[in-house]
């Protein structure tokens, strides 16, 4: 009995340190388009940490994905009514690495944009942001706005003359036809679009669409809904929901995370550098991405009604 204790005993040391090397061992990195940044694979989100947990804990959430090799941190100007990027900028203050941040804005005119920058630049305590995407470009009256004289790229441009503004993105959530047309009639530096398992069991993936135009101009490649906008907690295992979308020809996930914990679980994953799901195995998860993006809980963003 006491030799089977100390061999469990010896079995759970085992099993900790090799989930402790997995933990603090190197983050992969690739290059983010021709930004010259070498983004960490995991970019922690801003759409979890914002609402769900106390300030001091979202924080503490976001020093701990530093800690752990996080470099690239994504948010918006909408995120938490403000909150986002106001906790970002503080837990980011002062942490002595180099990280590269993205937001977002809403706003289709020119001045509605450049009041939205520059309330976000306010937020983020910071005088220049790396890269500030055009967000939600999912419909064609959004598209006629963007493109427009008077619109927000023109802001946008006119920011980054001046210093405050790094790279130009646009994303989109449901409407690809958008995506590839603009990405044909404006040099943005990069795209930031779904990429989850979730996509295929709707049939409606980016992949094949919008990434290879994103790639044949040299932009940078971000992609999100990873976890189906947390719909992932109802799935048996977030594991193979990773393992798809690491394998996705793209440059840095944008995660949202609501505790350390669920943190940690992804960079131990992401750290291991699993292989690809097979095609098999990504067909037999259909029925469980479906299954599990039927309702939506506060909080929790339904871009798949579209896809229905």
């Amino acid at each position: 009995m006491i030799e089977m204790s100390e061999k469990r005993i010896a079995g759970v040391v085992e099993a900790t340190a090799a989930a402790d090397e997995r933990l603090t061992g190197p983050m992969p990195t690739r290059a983010l388009g021709k930004t010259g940044w070498q983004a960490s694979v995991l970019t922690l989100g801003g759409v979890k940490w914002d609402t769900c947990v106390p300030e001091a804990d979202a924080v503490e959430l976001i020093q701990r994905a530093v800690e752990l090799g996080v470099n690239t941190f994504d948010t918006a100007h909408m995120y938490g009514g403000g909150e986002s990027e106001r906790r970002l900028g503080v837990a980011l203050h002062g942490v002595g690495r180099p990280v590269f941040v993205s937001t977002k804005i809403t706003e289709r005119s020119r001045e509605g944009a450049r009041r939205q920058m520059d309330i976000s630049l306010q937020r983020l305590g910071m005088n220049r942001v790396d890269l500030m995407f055009v967000h939600g470009l999912d419909n064609e009256e959004d598209y006629q706005k963007v493109v427009g004289p008077d619109g927000v790229l023109r802001a946008i441009e006119e920011y980054r003359s001046a210093g405050h503004v790094r790279f130009v993105g646009v994303s989109g959530h449901w409407y690809r036809p958008n995506m590839e047309k603009i990405l044909g009639e404006y040099a943005f530096d990069a795209v930031l679009c779904p990429v989850g398992l979730f996509n295929l069991a709707y049939g409606y993936s980016y992949a094949d669409t919008v990434l290879p135009l994103a790639r044949q101009r040299g932009m940078a490649a971000m992609g999100m809904k990873v976890f189906g906008a947390g719909r992932v907690k109802h799935a048996a295992s977030i594991e193979p929901y990773l393992r798809y979308s690491l394998n996705v020809p793209v440059d840095s996930l944008v995660i949202g995370c609501d505790s350390i914990a669920q943190l940690e679980q992804t960079v131990r994953i992401v750290k291991s550098q699993p292989p690809p799901l097979s095609v098999a195995e990504q067909e037999a998860l259909f029925p469980e991405c479906r299954q599990i993006t039927q309702s939506w809980d506060r909080g929790e963003f339904n871009w798949v009604s579209h896809y229905r």
